[in-house]
């Protein structure tokens, strides 16, 4: 990647973001930062293994049909990976301004429908890790995410992302319905996955 064009964009727990450029692409850099507190044999494994599966479910979910950044290139040894740089608008923020957000958050829910239907579980399912080009959404950060044919696992994806439907937007309900038309419309077992979500929330009230 170009370093002098190296700019860090966003840094979590598991991992730094830089955008750059790789063969004259526009580019993010995911780099899986070492944990001192974690002894270096344990440390090297998990980051080796967080690396592989994310890229990996990246790989599944585009054979789905469902629209991720492309992945070129990978280092194991550095737990790195390089991925196309998305030009865009985050769900978050089309979702408050766009006098169509209903249709986009459809769109959102079909999509999310072609992942479940594919048994990958995103894993933090949130309108900040979905980003909008046009009216295609993408989605980004499946490092929280596994393969999964467990109902509950796709119920608790569908429920975090009704709570950040919830938290930062207004028309949250008539968002949300939306997306579950849309999800209904590509998983054949939406139904029983939305009304799991109806369980969880009564699970959350009851504790």
């Amino acid at each position: 990647m170009s370093q002098s064009s190296a700019e860090v964009i966003a840094r979590g727990a598991e991992a730094v973001l830089t955008r750059g450029t790789w063969h004259s692409r526009p580019v993010v850099v995911k780099d899986r930062i070492p944990k001192t507190y974690r002894k270096p044999e344990l440390d090297t494994r998990l980051r080796e293994a967080r690396t592989r599966s994310e890229s990996q479910l990246m790989a599944h979910a585009r054979r789905a049909g469902v629209r991720t950044p492309l992945i070129y290139d990978i280092d194991m040894g550095k737990c790195i990976i390089v991925m196309e740089f998305i030009e865009g608008i985050i769900a978050k923020m089309v979702l408050q301004e766009l006098p169509n957000r209903k249709e986009l958050a459809m769109a959102i829910g079909r999509q999310v429908g072609k992942l479940h239907r594919a048994d990958i579980v995103h894993g933090d399912l949130t309108t900040s890790n979905i980003i909008f080009q046009g009216q295609e959404p993408c989605f980004i950060d499946f490092g929280l995410g596994e393969r999964s044919q467990e109902m509950e696992k796709k119920g608790v994806d569908m429920h975090l992302l009704k709570e950040a439907l919830s938290s930062a937007h207004s028309e949250h309900s008539e968002l949300y319905h939306a997306v579950a038309c849309g999800y209904v419309d590509t998983y054949p077992e939406g139904e029983r996955v939305l009304a799991l979500v109806e369980e969880i929330e009564g699970r959350g009230r009851y504790t």
